[in-house]
């Protein structure tokens, strides 16, 4: 049993439509019952989270858990962003993930983290802090300008780019799977390839249309997509993994093996590793999608960044 932890659980409220704060109490009070002493940060938004993400790691705190999808464990690792592209360090602080969002791909399918709050809670008491690699993007945003940001799960480009806006703009009740196979349908619905030119480590390893392609430190994204099985988040290496030029039959036979994450090898399926990963297109629009959220354009770059953080971690 953890007795005598500190725990600061950071919760983001409106996650998951305002699940993570509807089930924020019993979440804390299982928590507490594994004999952790809990502390609730309740964020009212991105910047006070950032904010008290930062206080907490300037305070020392040995355990920061984040609660909510992977957009709010997105937003508090970029509060450590600094402006020149490095990383603040957090050597005496280790991180937890407490999936209550509308997409928690990251925590429960990369990090084998239990979704429900007892088994989550004894998950806690026995996991041990371990180095996680977090990826530096380098990208165009909303406005055109140069911008940087951290990502922790995967990076893509192209219709996931796409989704991400439909997510967004969709009714609020509808969360999870659910939320992300309906826009993904009306995604493609609309959709024409774009192209696409991908360097890994300084070579080229594809050039031409794709539907999209996904620069991934996770294994799953989408509500359920495995879209890297092999990726591994503390191997200081990214899986590269794209879907090429494909035709409606393409879509709807790889479609499934997708979830499965049996899609590897399929034709017209990309498949690479590297740490250095360099996207463009001669379209001016191509859409990223940043675990979850869609900041902006190609052209991107993506850059390892090993062991940056800590995290919980099963033993």
């Amino acid at each position: 049993m953890a007795t005598g932890r500190t725990l600061e659980l950071v919760v983001n409220p409106a996650a998951g439509g305002g699940r993570a704060g509807r089930v924020l109490k019993e979440f804390s009070q299982a928590i507490g019952a594994e004999g952790f002493d809990v502390t609730v940060h309740r964020a009212t938004g991105k910047a006070h989270l950032a904010e008290t993400v930062q206080s907490l790691v300037e305070q020392r705190a040995p355990w920061v858990a984040v609660m909510g999808g992977d957009g709010t464990f997105h937003d508090a690792m970029n509060a450590l962003l600094r402006a020149d592209g490095t990383v603040m360090p957090t050597p005496e602080t280790a991180f937890a993930l407490v999936p209550a969002g509308t997409g928690s791909d990251l925590a429960v399918r990369g990090l084998g983290i239990p979704p429900g709050a007892p088994e989550l809670a004894r998950w806690l008491a026995a996991a041990t802090p371990k180095p996680f690699d977090l990826g530096l993007l380098e990208f165009l945003d909303r406005r055109g300008v140069r911008a940087k940001m951290l990502f922790t799960n995967i990076a893509s480009c192209g219709i996931s780019g796409r989704v991400d806006e439909l997510v967004g703009a969709g009714p609020r009740w509808l969360t999870g799977k659910a939320s992300y196979l309906v826009a993904t349908g009306r995604a493609i619905a609309g959709w024409r390839h774009r192209p696409m030119r991908v360097r890994v480590d300084g070579e080229v390893v594809y050039e031409g249309k794709a539907m999209t392609i996904a620069v991934c430190n996770g294994r799953a994204f989408g509500g359920g997509m495995i879209m890297a099985p092999h990726a591994d988040s503390s191997d200081g290496l990214f899986e590269v993994i794209g879907l090429g030029d494909m035709g409606l039959g393409d879509v709807l036979q790889n479609f499934p093996k997708i979830y499965k994450g049996t899609h590897l090898g399929a034709p017209k399926v990309i498949s690479a590793q590297g740490k250095v990963i360099e996207i463009e297109s001669t379209d001016d629009d191509v859409p990223l999608d940043i675990d979850g959220e869609p900041p902006g354009t190609l052209p991107a770059r993506f850059t390892a960044l090993p062991g940056a953080v800590r995290v919980l971690r099963a033993p």
